[in-house]
């Protein structure tokens, strides 16, 4: 079986040290860099392409999430962290998984089955509740984005798909039906206004009345949504004035 290539990015020398060490151990893995920096690591990805990054998500010069925003990553990623609240987060919200400090050889041998097994579907808890601020990873056939929250317009449903819209018009597929969506986003600022469609509040331009329900118009978004008569009542009673 041919070995899966990894970088370990943080930015203490002795917590690289130590995972490489560990890391070294399993003959699945080859260790073929490390970076202890954001700028250091994208010149590391761009050169060596690794199949999987042990990322730091907190790093002398920003945070992992900052790192994956400027590089084109296509592999498969592991969040490391000293903090096990934030860790954990992150694995929810859809990483492939993550590491707390200090790595046990047990926990890393978990990992390195998850990577190796291409049967396997990385576990995750669909039905937590998401922050406004926080960030959802998607893989799509070619490439992984790391997206904003608050930067979602719409969500639209096709049987178990979902196509979600960002406020810059760029749509993500996704194999997650929207009643998962309901359950996970934060109700303060998503709303879902008919049964294939669930909307960032923060994002209408305007809403016109028409008949006993209404259509809402969102920026950046050329078609309007209407609110169904089933959901319309609600609606009305949260967010517009009687």
């Amino acid at each position: 079986m041919k070995k899966l290539t990894s970088l370990v990015i943080d930015d203490e020398r002795l917590a690289r040290a130590t995972l490489m060490r560990e890391l070294r151990k399993f003959h699945e893995i080859d260790v073929v860099g490390e970076a202890a920096s954001i700028q250091n690591a994208v010149k590391a990805i761009e050169t060596l392409n690794p199949d999987v990054l042990f990322l730091d998500i907190q790093l002398s010069d920003g945070n992992g999430f900052d790192l994956l925003d400027r590089v084109e990553y296509n592999g498969k990623i592991v969040f490391v962290t000293a903090f096990n609240e934030f860790a954990t987060r992150a694995f929810e919200i859809n990483a492939l998984d993550y590491l707390t400090k200090p790595v046990s050889t047990e926990r890393l041998k978990s990992v390195i089955k998850k990577l190796t097994d291409t049967d396997m579907v990385p576990e995750r808890n669909v039905f937590m509740k998401l922050r406004y601020d926080d960030r959802i990873m998607i893989e799509q056939k070619k490439s992984i984005h790391f997206i904003k929250l608050d930067t979602l317009v719409c969500i639209k449903a096709y049987r178990d798909y979902t196509t979600l819209t960002d406020c810059n018009g760029r749509e993500y597929l996704v194999l997650e039906n929207i009643g998962e969506w309901q359950k996970k986003l934060p109700d303060e600022h998503f709303a879902r206004i008919h049964r294939n469609s669930i909307i960032n509040f923060n994002y209408i331009d305007r809403a016109e009345k028409t008949g006993h329900t209404a259509e809402i118009h969102l920026k950046n978004i050329s078609e309007p949504i209407l609110i169904s008569r089933g959901y319309y009542k609600q609606i009305k009673s949260r967010y517009f004035y009687k």
